[in-house]
């Protein structure tokens, strides 16, 4: 078990770039993501009628993706990280032809095991 200093908290999981993450957080990250954006987007379908809730909606939904770009961003970040990549390359995921591909690496693509330069693996076992 972790000390509370070095217990993560859900603000770094989010919105830090330090660290590591492995595949199945990473996952779960982007599918958070997914479900607040679809969330919102459905109630803009829904309401398009109503004036004021079209507004309180469209608000929601504007704060939720740059919220969301900010945290995919620092998510995949920690992925490359965990990878034993540099987080330089998450600009890959912003070219149109090569970022599905990113996408599926970063879901796909082991972990390296041990400490690496950006930190203790937080999926492994301490021995």
């Amino acid at each position: 078990m972790q000390s509370p200093a070095r217990r993560p908290t859900v603000s770094w999981l989010l919105f830090s770039p330090s660290g590591r993450a492995g595949r199945q957080v990473f996952i779960l990250g982007w599918l958070f993501w997914l479900m607040i954006n679809s969330y919102t987007i459905a109630s803009l379908a829904l309401h398009q009628e109503d004036t004021e809730l079209f507004r309180f909606f469209s608000l929601l939904f504007f704060t939720g993706l740059a919220a969301s770009l900010v945290s995919t961003i620092m998510l995949s970040i920690k992925r490359l990280h965990d990878m034993g990549f540099p987080g330089i390359l998450v600009f890959v995921l912003f070219v149109p032809a090569v970022s599905f591909i990113m996408l599926f690496v970063l879901c796909l693509w082991p972990s390296r095991p041990g400490t690496n330069p950006y930190g203790p693996a937080p999926d492994w076992p301490q021995t």
